[in-house]
């Protein structure tokens, strides 16, 4: 009987080890930070989607405050067991800005000039509905001062 419960108890921590191994966060992150680049750093954003029961893996929304004459850098690091690379996006209301897909091709990063200091949508998603995991950072690369830049 002793046996029987060490195994059981072996094999759902193995399991529940191997579901954490596939997406590791924190990994994730120190890999979106070294990419960040010079940039200071903001903030990070955590996207873990699986699916639902119809099929499909919905999206991740965050709200960020950008401010004007700032230049900013969206980099985003996938799960290794992702099928397909992450979509981020972002958005003014319901009008697209910018994403890391560009030509049918999956970006890790965009760049953003923000030229009004409002709340912004940042979109996560994964292509067909897959499920997927990945890490995102947030870092202001660049202020304008008053008539630098177009500003």
């Amino acid at each position: 009987m002793r046996k029987l419960i060490f195994t059981l108890l072996l094999l759902v921590g193995v399991g529940f080890s191997g579901a954490n191994a596939q997406c590791n966060h924190e990994a994730l992150l120190k890999d979106a930070l070294a990419q960040m680049g010079d940039g200071q750093y903001i903030k990070d954003f955590i996207v873990d989607l699986k699916n639902d029961k119809g099929g499909e893996s919905g999206t991740v929304k965050y709200s960020v405050i950008l401010n004007s004459r700032s230049q900013y850098k969206f980099n985003v690091v996938n799960g290794s067991a992702n099928s397909e690379k992450v979509h981020m996006q972002l958005y003014d209301g319901d009008k697209l800005l910018v994403s890391n897909k560009a030509q049918g091709k999956m970006y890790s990063a965009f760049g953003f000039v923000c030229r009004s200091t409002k709340v912004y949508s940042l979109v996560f998603s994964f292509p067909e509905g897959n499920e997927g995991c990945a890490r995102a950072v947030l870092s202001l690369q660049k202020q304008f001062a008053a008539g630098e830049g177009g500003f």
